[in-house]
């Protein structure tokens, strides 16, 4: 008898630890997400940006989109289009500056409904001696597959620096 009751003990144990292994696994999942840069727009002039610091942009519409960011009008490329059935579109705007730094997207991940941006903004070092002559607005844009989030967090060099809730559609 007591060798059976040890072993049911240990089968016990080790289904307790599974189970919790596994549980731990599905609250912590983190889905990384595809994503492509979009190429040929500018930031409108009325664009409702935050003063000194940066701005995070979520369109899930056409609409909204077409309203922040215009197609950039050259003759030798068309924009990148964003097909939103199947994408949604991030933009980061960074303040004014006769000093762009360069941009880039680090990682982008949903966890528990959060849309994680993680982005690297690295000094340009031929601009630092000769700063440029005009101020720009450096942006970074891009299209993700479609998300279904509560929050989206931005990230700059591993440091939170906005966090925005969902608008409640009426």
């Amino acid at each position: 008898m007591p060798l059976f009751a040890s072993s049911r003990r240990r089968l016990r144990i080790s289904f307790i630890i599974a189970i919790s292994l596994i549980f731990s696994l599905v609250t912590v999942a983190q889905l990384n997400l595809t994503y492509h840069l979009l190429n040929g727009y500018f930031l409108s002039s009325d664009a409702p940006v935050n003063k000194g610091k940066p701005t995070l942009f979520v369109f899930e519409q056409a609409e909204t989109f077409g309203n922040v960011f215009k197609p950039a009008t050259t003759m030798s490329k068309r924009p990148d289009a964003v097909n939103f059935t199947k994408e949604m579109a991030i933009g980061i705007a960074l303040p004014p500056t006769n000093k762009p730094p360069k941009l880039s997207v680090s990682k982008v991940f949903v966890q528990d409904s959060v849309l994680t941006v993680r982005y690297i903004r690295i000094a340009d070092t031929t601009l630092t001696n000769n700063p440029q002559s005009f101020t720009s607005q450096p942006i970074l844009l891009f299209a993700i597959p479609k998300q279904v989030v509560l929050k989206t967090k931005l990230v700059e060099n591993g440091k939170v620096v906005q966090l925005l809730k969902k608008r409640e559609e009426e």
